[in-house]
């Protein structure tokens, strides 16, 4: 081991401070994936980026059309759920799609 910690989702390191929000971009696959959505979904769509409640804490929904594909499992939640309840907008663009398996990248807008 080099005793780097990456983070799995992106190529930041683990430890490394904080960017902007408006800078804030992540690379993640679309977790829990809802199939009747997914299905619609071609490289190059746009989703909305919105806070949700489950069980009185906010998580990440993407949106498609107004249902939901699925949210996101990324180090870097935390922050992105941080800057959008402080304002900044985001969007996520479909880059490859194999099956269920989508990869997006999250930019703020």
């Amino acid at each position: 081991m080099s005793g780097i910690d990456k983070d799995p989702f992106n190529d930041r390191l683990v430890n490394d401070p904080p960017v902007s929000c408006e800078r804030l971009t992540i690379n993640t696959p679309i977790a829990s994936p809802k199939e009747q959505v997914i299905t619609q979904l071609r490289p190059g769509d746009v989703l909305s980026v919105e806070l949700e409640q489950q069980a009185g804490t906010s998580v990440i929904a993407l949106m498609f059309d107004g249902a939901k594909a699925g949210g996101i499992a990324s180090a870097q939640t935390t922050q992105l759920r941080q800057c959008i309840e402080g304002g900044t907008r985001y969007e996520a663009t479909v880059l490859t799609k194999n099956d269920a398996h989508v990869q997006v990248r999250i930019k703020a807008i």
